[in-house]
């Protein structure tokens, strides 16, 4: 819906920020939804911020987001930490796991946040050129 509502195409998307609360239901869920929009395109990363910095709640998805946008700038993708062992059935190979994986380019930031409920929101996030006021410059 939120590719939808953007008017892009899942190959636009050059980093997506996960919810992944390491819980083995959620985990599983997200990856096979992950999969089914975006398959397994190899310039796709896969991330997550709660690695580092734990699960904070109503504030996760603004940490999250503000997590990935030095990639603007520095075209990296920040690792997943402390990912040992990736459960076969979360079936991503995109995922940056425990490492920085430098990108060819990074456009678009897709963030996931999910919450009890059914309160979801996925956001999208544009890079701004330089030239048109961006603050994060070629």
């Amino acid at each position: 819906l939120a590719l939808d509502r953007a008017g892009l195409k899942p190959e636009e998307i050059d980093i997506v920020s996960s919810h992944a609360t390491a819980t083995e239901q959620g985990d599983i869920e997200e990856s096979r939804a992950l999969r089914t929009v975006f398959g397994d395109r190899p310039s796709l990363a896969v991330n997550n911020t709660k690695s580092f910095i734990g699960h904070a709640m109503g504030a996760a998805g603004a940490l999250e987001l503000l997590g990935n946008l030095p990639a603007f700038q520095d075209r990296i993708a920040h690792a997943t930490i402390n990912l040992d062992e990736q459960d076969p059935r979360c079936e991503l190979r995109q995922v940056v796991a425990n490492r920085p994986r430098d990108m060819e380019k990074v456009e678009y930031i897709l963030n996931n946040s999910f919450g009890m409920l059914g309160i979801n929101s996925v956001v999208i996030i544009k890079r701004v050129p330089a030239e048109i006021g961006g603050v994060f410059g070629d």
